[in-house]
């Protein structure tokens, strides 16, 4: 039982425009409501901050409806409960659901809510490398990226490569025998990618130069490109498609790059090279991971067995604190984080 029945959210304050800053956010006390019969109450432990929320932040139709201003946004999170009066729901148990930017939440039935063993891994992974993040990179690059066991003869190009996502799909293809490339934004990252993640070749494109991403790659990739995996878009995908080889295949899983513009997601222009996906007959294809969700059993059985072969390694930059929430998420769009990005409440 609480002692003081308050506890603290981050509300949505304003819409940013360009790059979100801390004054788009308020850090908001609330009281914490008396549990009826069939509820039980949540204490946040970890919480994600991931890319896609910016497009939320917008008042703009898309896969997921906007935040709502002056409420708390939304996110994975992990928790234990602390109360119950729900015979399903036990003190103690831990409990994944999407109700991240707060201390406590109040569930009525468990409906969308998920328990997690904390003795199978740190229960943090659920929120990266064994939840939606990794299940994110699995699809992409196995299903959409159609990546089969016959790899050895596949280049694989990752870009924001030692991230959450991104640094799963690299090693993903280096399991299934790939030679894999990654694009990041630091000479700390690339060591990573090569020390620890064990893929063939990796590069700063800051130092580099956005304007020579395309000749990097055509160094790096001397045979072309059979799959990129894209999470960065604008100059990245333009030198992707430069370097592709016949009926390779892109797979859009984010566009980092385009988020804090303000046209976005109705740009411009497009691609100035877009007529060589027809001159090389390529499949380009978007997704989201809520359409994959049946593959989630498929997902952990093989995730598990490579984190326990030390196949898969996993990196976290963690913010301690609840309020330093906005810090955490507007730090995922000036590269200052490695892996999965976390708040520990």
């Amino acid at each position: 039982m609480l002692d003081e029945r308050f506890g603290h959210e981050i509300h949505l304050k304003d819409r940013p425009l360009g790059t979100p800053t801390e004054n788009d956010f308020e850090f908001v006390k609330v009281n914490v409501p008396r549990l009826k019969q069939g509820h039980f109450l949540v204490r946040n432990l970890w919480m994600s901050v991931d890319p896609y929320m910016r497009g939320r932040m917008r008042d703009a139709k898309s896969y997921l409806p906007p935040f709502q201003l002056n409420k708390p946004l939304e996110g994975d999170c992990v928790g234990q409960i602390i109360e119950s009066k729900n015979n399903q729901f036990k003190v103690g148990e831990y409990v994944h659901s999407n109700f991240g930017w707060r201390e406590f939440w109040t569930s009525m039935s468990g409906s969308g809510i998920t328990k997690i063993n904390p003795k199978s891994t740190p229960i943090q992974h659920y929120l990266g490398v064994l939840g939606r993040t990794g299940l994110t990179a699995y699809v992409g690059i196995l299903k959409i990226g159609e990546l089969k066991n016959e790899g050895k003869n596949n280049t694989v190009f990752v870009s924001a490569a030692s991230g959450a996502v991104g640094s799963v799909a690299c090693q993903i293809a280096k399991i299934m025998g790939c030679h894999v490339v990654g694009s990041t934004s630091s000479l700390e990252k690339v060591r990573w990618l090569l020390d620890e993640a064990k893929i063939d070749d990796a590069f700063n494109y800051k130092e580099v130069g956005e304007d020579n991403i395309s000749p990097q790659l055509r160094k790096l990739c001397p045979n072309g490109i059979d799959i990129y995996f894209d999470n960065v878009g604008g100059n990245h995908l333009y030198a992707a498609l430069d370097n592709m080889n016949p009926f390779g295949r892109i797979v859009l899983c984010g566009m980092i790059s385009q988020y804090n513009v303000p046209s976005f997601p109705n740009p411009k222009s497009g691609s100035p090279n877009l007529f060589l996906a027809i001159s090389n007959r390529l499949k380009i294809q978007g997704f989201i991971v809520r359409d994959h969700y049946h593959m989630l059993g498929e997902f952990c059985t093989n995730m598990s067995k490579w984190i326990g072969e030390g196949k898969i390694k996993s990196e976290e930059t963690v913010f301690e604190g609840l309020k330093n929430a906005p810090k955490a998420f507007i730090g995922l769009f000036k590269g200052e984080k490695m892996g999965k990005m976390l708040v520990k409440i």
